[in-house]
């Protein structure tokens, strides 16, 4: 993350990804990364990027991601 939760926003970092593009799916948090560990590194909790998640961001669950 590139910062802190704002409003209903959060700035990824994608500069290590040059394939990433506008569109490209993207984990923010789940099996390969615990949400605890993306909030730490932005001074938060985890619960809180969870609840940044609007209803107008698509979100795919899978068992066991959190």
């Amino acid at each position: 993350m590139a910062g802190r939760v704002c409003m209903d926003m959060i700035s990824i970092d994608i500069t290590d990804y040059p394939d990433a593009d506008v569109g490209s799916w993207v984990e923010l948090w789940g099996q390969h990364i615990p949400v605890n560990e993306i909030a730490g590194s932005v001074g938060t909790i985890g619960y809180e990027l969870i609840c940044s998640v609007l209803p107008r961001v698509p979100v795919r669950e899978t068992e066991g991601a959190l």
